[in-house]
């Protein structure tokens, strides 16, 4: 037990073993992500969440006057066209100094959620990641986006606070994990999307340029005499050959067109199911460990 102990409040045994203890929450969470993107962070058992009202209580503010206590999570005053749902926000936390992980972490226990975080207007926010929007993207998909950065952001503080952990580094480590994530998404995703893309769109043009072919000569001489050289491999083998050649440079100037629409077709459709193959699984697996990564870093940084 003496040793034990001597070794658990050795510096360098705390230094290191802090990593460690900051991608607790972090695992929690990312084990989690499916529901926590999928719905507003979720209350644990023994918090109660305030009811509201049976009936709207009549705001005093005025017509066209936004009211300062609310936000919408694209962080814009409210517009009395504008249909989003309104939530309990927060603005950005300063962590510059967060203090460090101690030795009182402990198993989850029930905590207040962490609200989410507003991000500046007209902006992008995914944790540390921030950058402004062009106009044109409508304002309900940068709103989802947001939501949803920021949804997920909330429930990591929400899990790193339910362990012991800070909430000024719990906030600093579910940014980092939230950014991370979105870098080793890209880092990972891009390039396989790129590849499966090419690859999937070659086969593709491949395939839809023979359907093409094959839906412009149908009825014609020209596949009369293709289908009539393929029946005749089997006896006349490699003399059978020239007939089928000779059908299909018969037949290309007649579906010339339709070659050409098929292989765009296939090229196409073959070049998003390669790029989804491919980009998507690399992508997740990229996010989680960008997330754990930067995560893990933002534990022990100052």
């Amino acid at each position: 037990m003496t040793r034990r102990y001597s070794e658990m409040n050795n510096p360098t045994a705390r230094r290191l073993a802090r990593p460690t203890a900051g991608l607790l929450p972090l695992a929690i969470a990312l084990a989690c992500a499916a529901p926590a993107i999928a719905a507003p962070a979720p209350v644990q058992p023994g918090i109660a969440t305030p009811s509201a009202p049976a009936q709207p209580t009549p705001s005093p503010v005025q017509p066209g006057v936004a009211d300062e206590g609310q936000n919408s999570l694209a962080g814009n005053t409210p517009r009395p066209d504008d249909d989003l749902t309104m939530q309990r926000v927060r603005p950005a936390p300063d962590t510059s100094a967060a203090p460090p992980i101690d030795n009182d972490l402990h198993w989850p226990t029930p905590v207040e959620p962490v609200a989410p975080i507003a991000p500046p207007p007209n902006m992008l926010r995914i944790g540390d990641f921030t950058t402004t929007v062009p106009d044109e993207v409508p304002r309900a998909v940068l709103d989802g986006v947001n939501s949803t950065a920021a949804e997920s952001e909330a429930f990591v503080a929400t899990q790193g606070r339910s362990v012991g952990i800070n909430p000024s580094r719990s906030d600093k480590i579910a940014a980092a994990t939230a950014a991370g994530a979105l870098g080793g998404a890209a880092l990972a995703g891009i390039p396989m999307a790129v590849v499966g893309g090419v690859g999937g769109g070659l086969i593709g043009a491949g395939i839809g340029a023979g359907a093409g072919f094959a839906v412009g000569v149908a009825g014609t001489a020209a596949a009369t005499a293709i289908i009539s050289g393929a029946a005749a491999v089997p006896t006349a083998g490699a003399g059978a050959i020239p007939a089928i050649v000779g059908g299909f440079v018969a037949g290309w100037p007649i579906a010339a067109a339709s070659t050409g629409a098929g292989a765009l077709i296939g090229g196409a459709v073959g070049a998003a199911v390669g790029a989804a193959v491919l980009g998507i699984p690399s992508a997740a697996v990229g996010g989680v460990l960008g997330g754990l990564a930067a995560g893990g870093y933002a534990a022990t940084a100052l």
